[in-house]
């Protein structure tokens, strides 16, 4: 049995868009997905540690009035 086939150049060349289109959409797509992920993961444990020590207070001026 004979088979026959014809590659098209245009079809060859779409095909090729396809593929380049697929792995260019699939790393930007995995980038924004990984970035997304980070930034939950540092909220959730973030959440749990305790707030960094306020600063010390200033010493009162000196424009005659009391505190």
């Amino acid at each position: 049995m004979m088979i026959f086939a014809y590659v098209d150049p245009g079809l060859g060349l779409l095909a090729w868009q396809a593929v380049v289109a697929f792995f260019l959409g699939l790393l930007f797509y995995v980038r924004k997905t990984r970035t997304w992920l980070l930034e939950l993961f540092r909220k959730i444990f973030r959440a749990g540690r305790r707030p960094a020590a306020p600063a010390p207070a200033l010493p009162p001026s000196r424009t005659g009035l009391r505190q």
